[in-house]
């Protein structure tokens, strides 16, 4: 029986089947969007088939490894261009970035609360490769909340009630930087040392 689901699922990648709820998103998109504005539309399309495509993904390693696994992405893994004399000669990673959204509603007072197990995640891959790892916190539009993974002291606690209540790691505001959006670009070769 498993076989038979992890088979339907993996087919899912060549014959694509919505997420329920996404065919109304996509027919605001194909009415709404795209008329006014063609290139917004079509990145929105990539964007939720992207969506689609990680939910998947998702499925297929929860039946491939019944007993217990945990995926998390990381939203963008910086390199720099190594260059001689003019001349292109590779690259080298040298940061990543996980970024998230929160309303100022959901913020502690003690600091800001993010996913506990992700953020264990996320210590043990910057360290296990020796990659730094940095937390980009969009604070409604408003602030910008920054950190590096490792470098601060977070408390973890179980918060929140009903459907968000989860293992949450709470990082103080003191140890964050926190910078206007607008001066972000100026900001990030200081924030992290490059």
């Amino acid at each position: 029986m498993r076989k038979q689901i992890l088979a339907r699922h993996s087919r899912n990648f060549s014959r694509p089947k919505p997420v329920r709820g996404l065919a109304r998103v996509f027919r605001f998109i194909d009415e709404e969007v795209q008329p006014r504005d063609p290139f917004l539309a079509e990145e929105l399309r990539r964007q939720l088939r992207d969506f689609e495509n990680r939910l998947n993904l998702s499925a297929v390693m929860r039946l491939a490894y019944p007993r217990g696994l945990i995926m998390y992405d990381i939203d963008s893994v910086a390199f720099k261009l190594l260059t001689q004399d003019g001349q292109f000669r590779g690259i080298r990673p040298f940061g990543a970035f996980e970024l998230k959204w929160k309303s100022e509603r959901t913020l502690e007072e003690e600091g800001i609360p993010v996913n506990g197990i992700q953020y264990q995640a996320l210590e043990l891959f910057s360290e296990s490769y020796g990659l730094p790892l940095y937390y980009l916190v969009n604070i409604a539009w408003k602030k910008v909340a920054f950190w590096r993974v490792g470098s601060v002291g977070v408390r973890y606690a179980r918060l929140k009630e009903g459907f968000a209540r989860d293992l949450y790691a709470v990082v103080p505001w003191e140890q964050v930087k926190l910078v206007n959006p607008t001066t972000l670009p100026k900001k990030i070769p200081e924030l992290i040392g490059r």
